[in-house]
């Protein structure tokens, strides 16, 4: 049982996905830097369905929109988008931090 009522469980998860989700984007670039569209796809694929599962559906979306990208070969119009991926993790970063900090 979860004394916090599903709190506990919820900060648990977000915690993990700010600890993994550096590493997430990493891959991404190298993946763009190094124009390798199957690894584009299969880490875009991860990162799209752990950051729709902590609520940040518009990272969710641009994840989706790096995956399509990657399957359909368009690298460049990958490369395009990885600043407002950068830009939007940032910002989901800021909010689940202050999320943690809650009582």
């Amino acid at each position: 049982m979860d004394p916090e009522g599903g709190a506990g469980f919820l900060k648990r998860l977000v915690a993990i996905y700010l600890s993994s989700a550096p590493e997430s984007l990493t891959q991404i670039e190298n993946a763009i830097r190094t124009v390798d569209r199957h690894a584009l796809v299969k880490v875009a694929h991860a990162f799209k369905s752990s950051a729709a599962n902590v609520g940040a559906e518009t990272l969710a979306d641009i994840c989706r929109q790096l995956e399509a990208y990657g399957e359909n070969d368009q690298m460049d119009e990958a490369t395009k988008l990885l600043a407002s991926l950068q830009h939007e993790l940032g910002c989901v970063k800021v909010a689940l931090e202050e999320l943690l900090l809650r009582p």
